[in-house]
């Protein structure tokens, strides 16, 4: 689909052909888990949702051999549930309090009831026995970074919804509601508020709550799992290991330290109980009292999602950040059964200056990641404890064997020195919430990291900016700011590092400083910005006073530094590219409509979902030296303009730009080159398939712009021009229209 949207005068202008290329679906393989169900009396069936907003509804009967797209749901989904009463009935748990049913086996869904207070639909589950009766968990935002766990319960099949919120506070997740199949009207429900691990039973369907979290270790409660022998035995697990109780939750002994985020005990006898952690599922066969693994075969962290075969107790799915695996033994050996998917979830792309080719990846619950083919082909990178919940990646500029890492998990900084084969680890700041970290241009002992810091364990982050300038070993604040919530959410500093940016949100507000001494006073460029955070911020094209920024609100623009700023439209932006050359032309990623892109500086906007399975962008990154465009899409991998097809590997670090007009050519068009041919030059033609069309035009050196002819009878289409100087290749795309 494209959509164009007109933010000032309306004017009819030609698409620029960066709108008009196919995004290239690039690896890396294998789906983010956001939900996923077995069906009860079919056990080769799964249903599958990936992450991602539209949510895509996936099925396979025959164990992952095959996988069909269903549906999609106009909403993210974080559970589905099948009726065990009549398996062709199914619940999607999705955003803004909706709860979604199909009656077809998920061949298609409609809205079927909202629940009050809005929010985020995490859980749902049906009463055993009774499939009109359900109850459902939301995480709800309230004013002042509060959010809210709430609990609710339907008895007509979800159409109306009655409940209340259990708890509120500091990053507050709902994370785990669970209906005891032993104990009639026994409800838990739990997750985390204030930083601290949070869990509540019911026993009477959620009429009452009473809170057993004491003696539970770790921030977020994940799962809970009943003895089916034993109803007063539990078994809960959270990102510190897992614990059991004997008296139903009165008291906890920890009885495993690994970080575990799903428990289910087989209904069948002899009821053994599993545990999804990073990278490992246990078993425990004394129900739950001792844990053991048998196999390392299993990948992914995070296993969110445990589902056994009501018939055969050692049979059981896993669903994790890698994707869905299968067991027929117990867990001793596992057959990945979406391996053939792209629909992982990417936060972020990182290129490393030292080679032209290559790029690192952190899937969410994968681990890292890097290619060599400029993301053709990937290879896992060997990591370290947690590697799987990394937030952000450096590389050294003046060494690529040097790489350094944050994760969600802990407030450290990891370091390799070569290419992962050994790590070590540098304390942060106690209680340092990390989203990102890069190296100084200049100096590769001095190295940045942001985020957020809590004064406490329970208390709210505020917006922090770290440095270093002993490789990572000892840090310093080098920006604080705001008495209430607050997260920085980016960083970008000049070439010479003289001049540091960082952006984000303050007690509410957005955020945007810089500072021209290298971090010793800063000044705000917030004024005139609109929305409630600085998602993203990009300068224009070197030499020019033009920067932008994305918020909730819209893509900002400034022509003055920050002095004054214009809107130009658009909303829920989460990303924002400018061209290297051209500050007329810009890219922009937003949370539920995919991309936009315009090539007259925002007074239009076209969209281009036409490739994109998930439209809830990420991150936008151009290749260095390159026109070659990267999109991370939540659920969808990673995508991207030019990679495949001819090689577009320029051999000097920083090429100059190749810029074509009009793009839409009929006959003749204009080549621009940013820096002019240092020797003389070929001006070549080739197909999107990489084949050489005709040789066009041999400029002599010092050419900087030339026109060009195209020769008579070439079919319509998009081709790519290349200019080539020595070793040095230029390229751009174009459109010819007939």
């Amino acid at each position: 689909m494209r959509k164009r949207i007109f933010t000032a005068t309306a004017v009819l202008v030609a698409s620029a052909c960066l709108g008009l290329e196919p995004w290239e679906q690039l690896g890396p393989n294998g789906a983010t888990v956001s939900a996923m169900s077995t069906v009860p009396g079919f056990p080769d069936e799964v249903y599958l949702v990936p992450e991602g907003h539209p949510a895509r509804v996936m099925h396979t009967s025959d164990l992952g051999t095959n996988w069909d797209i269903y549906d999609t749901i106009p909403s993210r989904v974080y559970d589905l549930v099948v009726d065990p009463t009549e398996v062709s009935v199914l619940y999607a748990a999705g955003d803004r309090g909706k709860v979604y049913r199909s009656v077809s086996a998920g061949r298609s869904w409609s809205e079927r009831g909202e629940i009050p207070d809005g929010g985020k639909v995490r859980r749902l589950t049906l009463k055993p026995g009774e499939p009109d009766t359900m109850w459902a968990c939301t995480e709800v935002t309230l004013a002042g970074g509060i959010s809210g766990i709430g609990a609710y319960r339907s008895d007509n099949g979800g159409l109306d919804w009655s409940g209340t919120l259990a708890d509120s506070g500091f990053m507050a997740k709902a994370l785990l509601l669970h209906a005891d199949s032993y104990q009639t009207g026994r409800l838990f429900l739990g997750g985390c508020a204030n930083n601290m691990p949070r869990l509540w039973s019911s026993p009477d369907g959620g009429t009452t709550w009473q809170d057993i979290s004491t003696g539970l270790g770790g921030t977020s409660v994940y799962d809970i799992g009943v003895c089916p022998t034993d109803p007063a035995t539990l078994v809960c697990v959270t990102d510190a290991g897992v614990y059991r109780s004997a008296n139903s939750g009165a008291n906890w002994q920890q009885v495993e330290s690994a970080p575990a985020y799903s428990i289910e005990f087989a209904p069948m006898s002899p009821h053994p109980a599993y545990v999804g952690s990073d990278n490992l599922v246990f078993r425990s066969d004394d129900n739950g009292a001792t844990w053991m693994t048998d196999t390392t075969e299993f990948f992914g962290t995070m296993t969110r999602r445990l589902e056994i075969n009501p018939n055969w107790p050692l049979e059981l799915y896993a669903g994790s950040g890698a994707g869905v695996f299968h067991s027929s033994n117990g867990g001793f050996s596992w057959t990945e059964l979406t391996g053939g998917l792209t629909c992982l979830t990417v936060p972020f792309v990182h290129f490393p200056f030292s080679g032209m080719d290559t790029v690192y990846a952190c899937p969410f619950g994968y681990g890292i990641i890097r290619s060599e083919d400029r993301g053709i082909t990937w290879s896992p990178v060997e990591g370290f404890p947690n590697a799987g919940l990394s937030s952000a990646l450096a590389v050294n500029p003046r060494d690529p064997d040097t790489v350094v890492a944050t994760t969600n998990f802990d407030a450290r900084l990891y370091r390799t020195t070569d290419q992962g084969d050994s790590w070590v680890s540098f304390p942060l700041q106690d209680n340092f919430v990390s989203r990102g970290v890069c190296y100084h241009p200049a100096g590769p002992d001095t190295l940045y990291a942001w985020g957020g810091k809590r004064d406490s364990l329970s208390g709210p982050p505020r917006f922090r900016l770290l440095k270093s300038t002993d490789r990572g070993e000892n840090w310093v604040s080098l920006l604080s700011r705001g008495t209430n919530r607050g997260m920085c959410l980016g960083f970008h500093p000049s070439a010479s590092g003289e001049t540091l940016f960082a952006w984000g949100a303050v007690d509410g507000f957005r955020a945007l400083y810089r500072s021209t001494t290298a971090g010793n006073a800063w000044t705000s460029l917030s004024s005139g910005i609109g929305g409630s955070s600085a998602r993203d911020f990009a300068m224009g094209p070197v030499g020019i006073d033009v920067y932008f920024c994305a918020s909730p609100s819209g893509v900002f623009r400034t022509l003055n530094q920050g002095q004054a700023w214009t809107d130009l439209g658009l909303r829920d932006v989460s990303a924002v590219l400018p061209d290297s050359a051209d500050q007329d032309i810009i890219l922009a990623g937003t949370d539920t409509a995919g991309v936009y892109f315009s090539d007259d500086a925002g007074i239009v906007w076209d969209r281009d979902t036409l490739d994109l399975a998930s439209r809830e962008v990420l991150d936008l990154g151009r290749f260095p030296g390159s026109g070659v465009v990267y999109c991370c899409a939540a659920g969808a991998s990673i995508l991207a303009h030019g990679v495949i097809g001819i090689a577009e590997q320029p051999r000097e670090r920083h090429p100059g730009q190749l810029l074509v007009r009009p793009t839409l050519v009929n006959g003749k068009l204009d080549v621009s080159l940013a820096h002019p041919t240092a020797r003389g030059a070929s001006i070549d033609l080739y197909r999107t398939d990489g084949t050489r069309a005709c040789h066009l035009a041999s400029p002599p050196a010092g050419t900087r712009t030339t026109e060009v002819t195209l020769p008579k009878g070439l079919a319509g289409g998009t081709y790519l021009l290349v200019v080539s100087s020595g070793q040095e290749r230029r390229t751009a795309k174009f459109v010819l229209t007939k």
